[in-house]
């Protein structure tokens, strides 16, 4: 916790290398802040509700699914690029 807390601290001092603006884009963190705490919700909500073995099964279809489609989509940009 003590890390976390220096590395913001820290982060919250930095300016953009390029740009006159801070590091760390509020609005962003602001629009995404609703939609972390839901998904928080609803991951306890299943953690809670499913099996041991249910929630490892769905996390590993999560990630074999992710790495699939990041596949996919590398190799057809790479393809676009290509051409």
């Amino acid at each position: 916790m003590g890390a976390s807390v220096s590395t913001v601290y820290y982060n919250l001092r930095l300016r953009h290398p390029t740009l006159d603006m801070p590091l760390i884009d509020y609005d962003l963190a602001l629009i995404f802040q609703p939609m972390l705490m839901l998904g928080i919700s609803i991951g306890v909500i299943c953690n809670v509700m499913f099996a041991d073995w249910m929630v490892t099964v769905l996390l590993i279809i999560l990630f074999v699914g992710n790495n699939y489609l990041t596949t996919l989509l590398t190799s057809w940009r790479f393809k676009l690029i290509r051409n």
